[in-house]
């Protein structure tokens, strides 16, 4: 059973930590510290209407590249985990 199946919110927290407690990488200043504080949150959201899913802070603008929408969660999920490993985070867990 996939990950998609289990989990059936059509909105869903994204948690991240920093890898092995250093510090995240940017080249351009954009990761929110609060990500990985518990200060702030990501989200996957599915849009009902067209069922794409896409990304949203719970508060302050998404950095240009995860401003994309998904045709499903996992793929989201795999684009986000690459996205924050490149910048030394990681997503421990998903809530639905």
């Amino acid at each position: 059973m996939s990950e998609d199946s289990l989990l059936r919110s059509s909105v869903r927290e994204l948690v991240l930590e920093v890898i092995d407690g250093a510090k995240p990488k940017t080249n351009t200043g954009l990761v929110d510290s609060g990500l990985f504080s518990g200060e702030n949150a990501l989200y996957a959201i599915k849009d009902e209407e067209d069922n794409l899913w896409s990304l949203k802070y719970k508060r302050g603008v998404l950095p240009q590249p995860l401003k994309q929408k998904f045709t499903g969660f996992n793929q989201l999920k795999r684009y986000t985990d690459a996205y924050f490993l490149s910048r030394n985070l990681k997503i421990v867990n998903v809530k639905d």
